[in-house]
């Protein structure tokens, strides 16, 4: 192991001491995500904020606005701009 590696694992390591434990648990779930790449390279790794836990609650909330009809349209941004064009 080089000594860059290994100065960089002592900084992630001083880092993560300082977290509280909610973002320790959003940390393992990114680590587990970059491990899926080896299984799945199709996966792409600058795409993981879309599937940490705070993004995953703005998703379920869209899901509930769009349940209860408060969306504008379908939901779909071509559908927004062409109401939004309509009320201007």
């Amino acid at each position: 192991m080089s000594a860059t590696v290994k100065l960089l694992k002592r900084e992630i390591v001083d880092k993560i001491n300082g977290l509280p434990k909610e973002d320790i648990k959003e940390l393992r779930n990114f680590v587990v995500f970059l491990e899926m790449k080896s299984i799945l390279p199709q996966i792409d790794t600058s795409q993981a904020y879309f599937w940490s836990k705070k993004w995953q609650k703005m998703e379920k909330d869209v899901d509930k606005d769009k349940k209860a009809g408060r969306v504008v349209g379908t939901g779909k941004v071509q559908d927004l701009l062409k109401a939004l064009k309509r009320a201007a």
